[in-house]
C-alpha cells in the first residue's frame, strides 16, 4: 500500500511539472549558454571593433535561446597584447582583434593577411578555413573567421610626415608598426617602433616617429591623426580587418545548435563586412584629404617593388616560424605556388 502511494505521488508530481511546463509555453528549455567577449579596441571609436560587435549581434540573433554573448570591454578589461593568452587561459570566451595580434601565441597563424581571396579565409566549409582552424586548435583556440573588405580595401597603409617617391626614401626613418608590418619596415631599412595607438599622435607631434602603418578605414579620423599626419602612401600593404576566436574548451561544451548558430554568423558577417569596410574606407579617405593630407602615388616600377618587398618580407617570417608542411600548404591555399 505504501509503495502504491509513493508511486501515485511520483505520478502526481510529474503531472504537476507537465502542467507548469504547459502554462509556460508547452516545453521546458535549457537556459542559453552565456559567453563573454573582449576585444582589442573599443567600439564606436574603432570601426574594426564594430565588425566584432556585428558578429556578436548576428550570433546572438541566430542563436537566440541557445547562446548569449555579452561584450565586457576592450583594453580596459585586459591589455590589448595580453588578450590572446588570456583567451587561451579561459579568462573570457570570445575575442575580436587584428589577426596578427596572435603572432606570439600561434606563429604564422595570421597568414590570411596575405590572402588575395575575396573573403580572406574563403569562409566556413572551405579547405583554407579548415586549415587555419586546425592550426589554432593545436593552441586551444576555436577559429571563427577573418573579416575584411574586398582585397584592395581595409588594408594596412603607410603614412609619412615627408613626401617620398619610393622605398629608398624610407631608409633610416622611425616607423610605428603593429606586429604585421614590422618585417616589411625592417626589410626597407627603416626602424620599426612599437607604440599603442593612443600614443601615435603625440609621437608624430614630437618627431619620435616619422610615420606609421594603419588601416585607415579603422577610425583614422577618430584618433585625430588626419590633423597631424601629412602623407598617405596610396599603395596597400597587407589585408586587415579583424578575426574572431573562441576558447576551444568552451566551444567544445556548446550544443550542436549553438555551434551551428555561431558558424552561420561567421558567413553572414563576412559577407556584410566586405561592403561595409569598403564604404567606410572611402568616407575616411575623404575626411583625411579634406584635413590636408596628400596621396603619394609611386611609378609602376616602384609600386611593383613595394608589393614584392612587402610579400617577400612577410612570407620569409612565416617560413621561419611555421613547419615546412604548414608553410607549403599556406602558400598553396593562397595561390602563391
Amino acid at each position: 500500500m505504501k509503495l502504491a502511494k509513493r508511486a501515485g505521488g511520483a505520478v502526481g508530481t510529474g503531472l504537476l511539472a507537465l502542467a507548469v511546463a504547459a502554462a509556460c509555453g508547452g516545453e521546458l528549455h535549457a537556459a542559453a549558454t552565456k559567453l563573454t567577449m573582449v576585444g582589442s579596441w573599443p567600439p564606436k571609436v574603432s570601426s574594426a571593433a564594430d565588425i566584432g560587435i556585428k558578429y556578436l549581434e548576428t550570433a546572438n540573433k541566430l542563436g537566440k535561446g541557445k547562446i548569449e554573448i555579452t561584450f565586457k570591454g576592450s583594453r580596459d578589461v585586459v591589455p590589448t597584447f595580453d588578450q590572446p593568452e588570456a583567451l587561451v587561459r579561459g579568462l573570457f570566451d570570445v575575442w575580436y582583434g587584428a589577426p596578427n595580434y596572435w603572432a606570439g601565441v600561434v606563429p604564422g597563424g595570421y597568414f590570411s593577411e596575405l590572402s588575395p581571396h575575396e573573403i580572406p579565409d574563403n569562409g566556413p566549409g572551405s579547405e583554407l578555413f579548415a586549415f587555419i582552424s586546425g592550426i589554432f586548435e593545436k593552441h586551444g583556440v576555436r577559429y571563427l573567421g577573418h573579416y575584411s573588405g574586398e582585397p584592395h580595401t581595409g588594408n594596412h597603409f603607410m603614412y609619412t610626415q615627408k613626401a617620398i617617391s619610393g622605398l629608398g626614401d624610407l631608409k633610416g626613418r622611425k616607423i610605428r608598426v603593429p606586429p604585421l608590418t614590422r618585417f616589411f619596415v625592417k626589410a626597407i631599412g627603416a626602424e620599426p617602433v612599437t607604440l599603442p595607438p593612443g600614443e601615435v599622435y603625440l609621437a608624430l607631434e614630437r618627431g619620435t616617429v616619422e610615420g606609421f602603418t594603419w588601416p585607415y578605414y579603422d577610425g583614422f579620423t577618430a584618433f585625430g591623426w588626419h590633423k597631424i599626419s601629412k602623407f598617405v602612401i596610396a599603395h596597400p600593404l597587407y589585408r586587415n580587418g579583424i578575426s574572431v576566436k573562441m576558447n576551444l574548451a568552451k566551444w567544445n561544451k556548446l550544443s550542436g545548435d549553438a555551434k551551428k548558430a555561431m558558424m552561420d554568423a561567421v558567413g553572414r558577417t563576412q559577407a556584410w563586412s566586405q561592403g561595409w569596410v569598403s564604404a567606410y574606407q572611402a568616407v575616411q579617405l575623404k575626411a583625411m584629404l579634406k584635413g590636408g593630407m596628400k596621396l603619394v602615388t609611386f611609378s609602376d616600377t616602384e609600386a611593383a617593388h613595394w608589393r614584392k618587398t612587402a610579400g617577400e618580407a612577410l612570407w620569409a617570417q612565416f617560413k621561419s616560424v611555421m613547419s615546412a608542411e604548414e608553410y607549403a600548404t599556406a602558400r598553396r591555399l593562397l595561390g602563391y605556388n
